[in-house]
C-alpha cells in the first residue's frame, strides 16, 4: 500500500468513526432536526394564532431559525390532519370536485377528488399559487413577491388546518356537529384575517381585499380542477 493509500484509508476511517450508528434515536434526531422541535413547532403555532401576520413578517425579514420552514409546517400538519380525518372516521371532504353532484359521469372527477384528498398538502400549495396571483392583483401596490405570498399562504393555510382539525376532533368527541361547522367558519375566518394583518393590520380595506382574494383563489382552483377532468374525460 502506498503512502497516499496508507494516508487515504486513515482519514476515510476517522471520518467513519466520527459518525453515529444509524439506530431508534439517530431517526429521531433527524426527524426532530428537521422540523426544529427543539425551538420552532409549538413556538410557530403559537405565535400564527395569535398574531399570524406580523410572524409571517418576523420570518421575512427578521428572523428565519426560530420558525419552522413554512412548507414543511403546511406539508406536515396536513399528514396529521388527514391523519385525524382517518382515525376518527369522518366523513369529511376538502375542495373534492367528485362530491359536486353535476359532476359525476360527465367528467373524470372520481380521480381528480381522490387525489385531492389524499394530498391535502400538496393540493393546498397549489391551490395556494392561485390565491397568491389574486393577491399580488389586489395588493399590487405592496413590493412582496410570488414567492413571499406563497410562503404567507403555507403558514396561513397550515395554521387554519390545525384550527379545523381540532375543531372536527371536538366533534366527534361530543357528538356535536355544531362544533365542526364553528370549526368551518373560524378556519375561514382565521385565513381572511392572517392575510389581511400581514399587510397592514390597521386598515379594514386590507381585510376586505383579503376576503376577495381568497374567494377568487378557490374558486380559481377549483375551475382549474374541473378543466382537467373535463380533458381527462376527453382523452
Amino acid at each position: 500500500m502506498t503512502k497516499k493509500s496508507t494516508t487515504d484509508f486513515k482519514e476515510k476511517k476517522k471520518i467513519n468513526s466520527e459518525l453515529k450508528r444509524i439506530d431508534k434515536e439517530y431517526l429521531y434526531t433527524e426527524i426532530r432536526s428537521l422540523l426544529n422541535l427543539e425551538k420552532g413547532l409549538f413556538l410557530t403555532i403559537k405565535n400564527l394564532l395569535l398574531k399570524p401576520g406580523k410572524t409571517v413578517r418576523e420570518y421575512i425579514f427578521e428572523n428565519r431559525e426560530k420558525f419552522v420552514k413554512p412548507i414543511i409546517f403546511l406539508i406536515f400538519v396536513s399528514l396529521i390532519f388527514s391523519f385525524i380525518i382517518n382515525s376518527l372516521d369522518i366523513n369529511f371532504s376538502f375542495f373534492n370536485i367528485d362530491k359536486i353532484e353535476g359532476f359525476r359521469g360527465r367528467l373524470r372527477s372520481k380521480e381528480i377528488g381522490d387525489w385531492t384528498q389524499k394530498n391535502l398538502g400538496y393540493s393546498q400549495l397549489i391551490m395556494g399559487v392561485f390565491i397568491s396571483f389574486w393577491i399580488k392583483l389586489f395588493y399590487k401596490k405592496s413590493n412582496y413577491n410570488h414567492y413571499e405570498i406563497l410562503i404567507l399562504l403555507s403558514f396561513i393555510l397550515g395554521e387554519a388546518f390545525i384550527i379545523f382539525g381540532t375543531f372536527l376532533a371536538l366533534a366527534v368527541i361530543f357528538n356535536s356537529p355544531l362544533i365542526g361547522v364553528i370549526g368551518s367558519f373560524i378556519y375561514f375566518i382565521y385565513i381572511i384575517w392572517g392575510i389581511g394583518q400581514f399587510f397592514g393590520e390597521n386598515k379594514i380595506k386590507n381585510y376586505l381585499k383579503s376576503l376577495l382574494a381568497y374567494s377568487l383563489g378557490n374558486v380559481t382552483y377549483l375551475f382549474v380542477l374541473v378543466l382537467i377532468a373535463f380533458i381527462l374525460k376527453q382523452i
